[in-house]
């Protein structure tokens, strides 16, 4: 795990979520351009599990995936990761002086599990972003809702925009999420990284 701009006092926590096969080094330089120095970031590895679309191969990786069709899921490794990381956000609140506002940010198949953590997690976030990701299950249970964000690229070739805006659908209709859309591939652009300061700025305050 990694931790940019530890402080006894952050204004927020944003727990940084990678994707699949990727490490807690991967969104370094992401998180040094949105020059936040109040905000304290923390990257934590996925558990190293055999994932099945890739001949069982082994790599970090929240959770299995079994196909390309996102509409099937692991449960079992999803809450696996949803139990690890709620050990770590809970341990960094202990730590602090005061109980800063929690963020959690998420790429990939990182971002289907922050959106997974917002639906069946004990704690209520102040924002979740989810980046190039999907909604692996809606929770129509959960009423205290985070205040939610999704963008995703028109040119993205591993999660198609098609599929994962199915998935947002019901969150889009009932107003629970924001949606986002950038000329882009399976990436992170400097235009979006703007937006994500705006975001985690302005719900940091509201």
């Amino acid at each position: 795990m990694l931790v940019i701009n530890e402080s006894e006092q952050p204004e927020a926590l944003v727990f940084w979520l990678h994707g699949l096969g990727a490490d807690c080094h991967d969104f370094v330089p992401v998180i040094n351009a949105l020059d936040l120095k109040n905000f304290e970031f923390i990257l934590p590895n996925a558990p190293i599990r055999p994932i099945t679309l890739n001949g069982g191969m082994l790599m970090r990786g929240w959770y299995d995936i079994e196909s390309l069709n996102i509409e099937t899921h692991d449960t079992v490794g999803l809450e696996f990761s949803k139990s690890m990381l709620e050990d770590i956000i809970k341990k960094k609140i202990n730590s602090k002086k005061s109980c800063p506002k929690i963020f959690i940010v998420g790429f990939s198949q990182g971002a289907a599990l922050a959106l997974y953590l917002s639906e069946f997690s004990h704690y209520n976030f102040s924002g979740v972003i989810a980046l190039s990701g999907y909604l692996p299950m809606y929770n129509k249970k959960k009423y205290d809702r985070s205040s939610l964000y999704a963008i995703h690229g028109t040119h993205d070739d591993v999660i198609n925009i098609a599929l994962a805006k199915k998935s947002y659908s019901e969150l889009i209709d009932n107003g629970s999420l924001k949606y986002f859309e950038f000329s882009m591939a399976h990436e992170v652009i400097e235009k979006e990284i703007f937006l994500i300061k705006d975001i985690l700025m302005s719900e940091c305050v509201s």
